[in-house]
């Protein structure tokens, strides 16, 4: 039997920890960003105890929103509304990204070829599989680490005021879900024969979780949240009741996926899978005789997936945009926290709160750009780019077929959110134009443009920064958009923001110019990039 020295075990763990680091700190300050604003904004917005009551009464009771957040606790007030928002939203958030990122340590680094010379060191494939677990681990701590400090800061706020150890338990509700869903996709990476099938058996577990939980939250059948990890994670209560023992069937279950990871892992070859992998189809040849055709039959599923979001997004929002009219309006100080954010006086509020929703269709279609230009990027680093063009394939065919798909699911997503928020804001008589809202989704084009045309520019000079670069110009933007609604900041950090440049309409007027000028912007760059990709070496991994 070979036997493992803390060398080698150390390398293993020292490298899944190198590769989540990234990730897990700007999940954990994006987190810590989007709790700070949810619930010092709940703070400022319902100031008094009568105006917080008016809100648990609307919104508390709406079964869509009970369905995707949970059940409230106690939304009248400030504590019980951040819990609820915060464990709500970021379960979601972290479970997501915690599958994906075990499926990416354990069966990712299988695919690439990477486990296999972690393996010719003096190790073996369970003990390979434990150190993995540990180097993610390592990953779960600093996340906690980073949230925990976050909380705390957001405590002490005056609108918010909870104790620092209300906060360590928040943080450590947050992190339970991420916990579970690692070691869900640790066991369905030893399952399934690669990582795509493995993200997807995962995926389809964390539905089925959550399906029981939002059944438990809308019915009487309350006894189902005993028996999925989401309803675990919902019992324990931060910041109202701090239900500490619901950790304990938590622990257990991360305990038990984890030991079935390592079990089989120990049990199969490298390369092999628990449930076989059938080796004999038969060829799809359709859309393969040009390279158009072929870029969208590689690239629809992706883009489908954006749309279909960005339309959950927009029914969602128009759906509450009458009973989000009623109660903003009867908020003091609503109209003065609409007038900074959107840079006018004397506001409809039934048209500011829909700019907030257009506001979250940038970001996503700005997402969206950003994960197009990301995906290019990682054709490039895996290799796959080189099969392509040892074909009569041109470097800028291949760039401008993959241009064109994404502006055109950018614009067609666009006109999708308007359309779509004035149907189900009018299904419920909100009473808004259709002509408002297609300009407001003609102004969320500009800046996704400019964020595909800047990681453009960073694929052709940069390519390793590619995505790097798109995320940070995304996040960044944001920030400075909620942190000026507040805070008077210096103009010249407020002109890094893409987003101060863009109006948010329908509240206000589109800023025609300034949407010109950034998508001009954004197509200069994407020249420049594509100019200097073309004539680059390929870069991989």
């Amino acid at each position: 039997m070979i036997k493992q020295y803390s060398g080698a075990k150390n390398q293993i763990s020292r490298f899944v920890t190198k590769q989540s680091f990234k990730s897990s700190t700007l999940w954990a300050l994006v987190i810590g960003m989007y709790v700070a604003s949810k619930s010092i904004g709940y703070g400022k917005l319902y100031n008094t105890q009568a105006a917080r009551d008016k809100f648990a009464t609307t919104f508390a009771n709406n079964a869509g929103i009970n369905a995707l957040l949970g059940r409230p606790h106690d939304p009248s007030s400030i504590t019980g509304y951040t819990a609820w928002n915060t464990v709500g939203v970021v379960t979601i958030v972290l479970s997501i990204w915690a599958l994906l990122l075990a499926t990416k340590t354990f069966r990712g680094n299988e695919d690439y070829g990477r486990t296999e010379i972690l393996l010719t060191g003096q190790t073996t494939a369970k003990r390979a599989a434990i150190n993995m677990l540990k180097g993610l681990s390592f990953s779960l701590i600093l996340l906690y680490i980073i949230m925990s400090l976050c909380f705390i800061v957001v405590g002490s706020n005056k609108y918010v005021d909870f104790s620092s150890g209300n906060a360590l338990f928040l943080a450590l509700t947050c992190l339970s879900s991420a916990a579970i869903f690692i070691s869900v996709g640790a066991l369905t990476s030893q399952l399934m024969p690669t990582r795509s099938k493995a993200a997807g058996l995962a995926s389809g577990i964390f539905g089925v979780f959550f399906l029981i939980r939002a059944t438990a939250d809308l019915t009487s059948l309350n006894w189902l949240l005993n028996v999925t990890p989401l309803g675990w994670i919902e019992k324990t209560d931060p910041l109202t009741s701090n239900n500490w023992q619901w950790f304990i069937p938590i622990v257990l279950f991360v305990i038990l996926i984890s030991a079935l990871a390592v079990y089989f892992a120990g049990k199969r070859d490298l390369g092999d899978s628990i449930i076989k992998e059938k080796y004999s189809a038969k060829p799809k040849l359709r859309m393969l005789s040009s390279l158009l055709p072929a870029s969208i039959k590689l690239n629809y599923l992706n883009a489908l997936s954006w749309m279909v979001v960005i339309c959950f997004i927009a029914a969602f929002y128009g759906l509450l945009t009458k009973s989000a009219t009623q109660l903003l309006k009867q908020s003091a100080s609503t109209s003065k926290y609409f007038d900074k954010l959107s840079k006018a006086h004397n506001l409809n509020i039934g048209y500011a709160y829909l700019s907030v929703a257009f506001l979250i269709y940038i970001i996503v279609l700005m997402a969206y750009a950003a994960n197009s230009a990301s995906r290019m990027r990682q054709e490039e680093a895996d290799g796959y780019l080189d099969n392509l063009l040892t074909r009569p394939v041109k470097r800028l065919s291949w760039i401008n077929d993959r241009t064109l798909i994404t502006i055109v699911v950018i614009i067609l997503s666009s006109i999708l959110a308007a359309l779509i928020t004035y149907l189900a804001a009018n299904s419920q008589h909100a009473q808004v134009s259709l002509n408002a809202l297609f300009k407001g989704g003609l102004n969320s084009i500009a800046p996704a443009i400019f964020t595909f045309g800047i990681s453009i520019f960073v694929l052709g000079f940069m390519p390793r920064l590619t995505s790097v670069v798109a995320y940070f110009i995304i996040g960044w933007s944001f920030l400075i958009s909620m942190v000026s609604s507040g805070i008077k900041l210096n103009h010249w950090i407020l002109d890094t923001s893409v987003l101060y440049h863009i109006n948010l309409a329908p509240a206000v007027s589109p800023n025609w110019h300034s949407n010109y000028i950034i998508m001009l912007t954004g197509v200069v760059l994407f020249i420049l990039g594509s100019w200097r990709f073309n004539y680059r070496d390929l870069a991989n991994e």
